[in-house]
């Protein structure tokens, strides 16, 4: 199985709901079948915006689990195409960050099922009155896949990136006993974690948008 990860998150704050809830706007990624999903009873109570967000949230996050070994991979959203979305326990209506976690299985999320690529793929969203973050995998087990998702005070990119790398580094120290972690971008723009010099093996994955960062990390027997 392809070890990897892929996340992402939209601060529903920032986003233009006017805008989202054209269907000029979100047809461009949304297909056709995947706006019949919103008549699901389940999800029936989903405002549009949110919906929009969910799908586009889990096809950035298919993007950046298979842009890791497939560098050259260009981001087709339309091309993702999500079956299957299902809400598990009750959802929060608000919280305030930060949170973090190892898996979800006690975690209130929207369970999703994607096709890319004639490979399948599965994820697991956060959606509050303030963000949606979604975490991927190419398997329904998330047991070895941390995440986190925490709120920032400045939305300026430099800011941005400096606060997401300082805060999954604080989380990745507790399994290194080292200070010379680091994440470097490929030239394809994938974060590669680093000890000192040394690449590491465990994929890492950025995300950032408006005032909330979030990483997802794959980390086996930990």
């Amino acid at each position: 199985m392809t070890i990897s990860a892929g996340n992402d998150i939209v601060d529903l704050q920032a986003i233009d709901t006017a805008r989202t809830s054209d269907p000029r706007f979100y047809s461009k990624f949304i297909t056709g079948p995947e706006i019949e999903l919103r008549s699901l009873p389940e999800l029936a109570d989903m405002p549009t915006e949110r919906f929009v967000w969910l799908l586009w949230s889990v096809k950035e996050s298919v993007y950046k689990f298979e842009q890791r070994h497939n560098p050259g991979l260009v981001f087709s959203p339309s091309k993702i195409i999500v079956g299957h979305i299902t809400p598990v326990l009750s959802m929060p209506l608000a919280t305030n960050g930060p949170i973090e976690g190892k898996g979800f299985d006690e975690q209130p999320c929207y369970k999703s099922t994607m096709a890319f690529n004639q490979h399948t793929f599965y994820s697991r969203s956060i959606i509050t009155n303030r963000y949606i973050v979604t975490v991927v995998n190419n398997s329904d087990h998330f047991e070895n896949m941390y995440w986190g998702v925490k709120p920032i005070d400045n939305s300026s990119p430099a800011y941005q990136s400096i606060q997401v790398r300082e805060f999954i580094i604080k989380k990745l120290g507790a399994f290194f006993e080292s200070n010379q972690l680091n994440i470097i971008k490929t030239s394809s723009g994938c974060p590669v974690l680093h000890d000192g010099l040394a690449e590491t093996t465990i994929p890492v994955s950025l995300a950032h948008h408006g005032q909330y960062v979030a990483y997802a990390f794959h980390l086996a027997g930990a």
